[in-house]
């Protein structure tokens, strides 16, 4: 019994110890010039996430959201194009803050990488 009240009083000040404060992310905020939200349904709907990114770095998207992408926006002050290959490659499709709640044919559900730069 010794043992296992101990284990728990160790197994709490562990994980209190390694979590996160508040200006831990904060400053792992800042890893990243700015986000692309993105959602896999319309109107911000589905799985939705945010993607950081640096100024004119491509990035594909990750599994589960390649090519399935109905709503993307990125961070104020930014405009993103989106590409229907990976690698930054295909047709584009662009766009600034607030975004696109809905996808044109061709662009829906067909993204598979983006960059950002500054406005």
């Amino acid at each position: 019994m010794q043992f296992n009240v101990a284990f728990a009083v160790f197994a709490m000040i562990a994980s209190a110890l390694a979590a996160p404060t508040g200006t831990e992310l904060s400053e792992r905020a800042a890893e990243v010039d700015g986000t692309l939200y993105v959602c896999t349904d319309n109107n911000w709907g589905g799985a939705c996430t945010n993607l950081g990114f640096f100024n004119n770095q491509c990035s594909n998207m990750p599994s589960g959201y390649n090519d399935d992408i109905s709503s993307f926006g990125p961070s104020a002050g930014w405009e993103c194009t989106t590409y229907t290959d990976i690698n930054c490659s295909g047709a584009t499709y662009s766009g600034h803050q607030p975004g696109f709640a809905t996808l044109p044919s061709g662009i829906n559900d067909a993204i598979s990488s983006f960059r950002c730069e500054p406005t």
